[in-house]
């Protein structure tokens, strides 16, 4: 579950710090990614979960990488470490060393994509100039189709296996 604490911290930092943060969340996140796709290797789950997480954990690079660029490009300096939530202070994340169900690893994947989500719509909303604005909307839609998308694996798994709607809403 998304933890709304930790991003109402996130809501009260300036923009260049909130920006700072996340760049280094984005980085956490394609590493995650890249232990959920070895995961799913691991739990011998076919190639769309495994392509997914690789697929996702490549956008979450070049998001970092975007997001350096804006940031030096507004700010012009080094980018600091701002002590702030981590990815698995926001979500359930953490448990996912123990984890051996599919299933709550995809979970797991679509709380990183809405908190990224929430996390752009933030940054969008303290945009000070329409340029930010329109990037950070962009990227929070990117996020929303990447959620989208782990819904869909979600459904398509979980209806294979008999497990019905319910367990999508625990």
């Amino acid at each position: 579950m998304v933890d709304l604490e930790g991003l109402s911290f996130l809501e009260e930092l300036p923009l260049r710090e909130l920006l700072a943060h996340w760049i280094f969340l984005e980085g956490d996140k394609a590493l995650l990614y890249e232990k959920l796709a070895e995961k799913a290797r691991g739990m011998e789950v076919e190639g769309a979960v495994g392509d997914m997480f690789k697929l996702l954990g490549q956008e979450a690079r070049r998001h970092e990488k975007k997001l350096r660029t804006l940031y030096t490009r507004k700010f012009g300096a080094e980018i600091p470490e701002v002590h702030g939530p981590s990815l698995e202070e926001l979500s359930d994340i953490r448990e996912l060393e123990s984890e051996n169900d599919v299933f709550a690893v995809l979970k797991c994947a679509l709380e990183l994509e809405e908190v990224a989500e929430r996390v752009y719509s933030i940054l969008a909303e303290k945009a000070d100039d329409e340029t930010l604005r329109a990037i950070f909307s962009y990227l929070a839609s990117t996020e929303r189709l990447h959620e989208r998308a782990v819904e869909s694996l979600l459904r398509d798994y979980d209806y294979r296996n008999g497990m019905g709607k319910e367990r999508m809403e625990a």
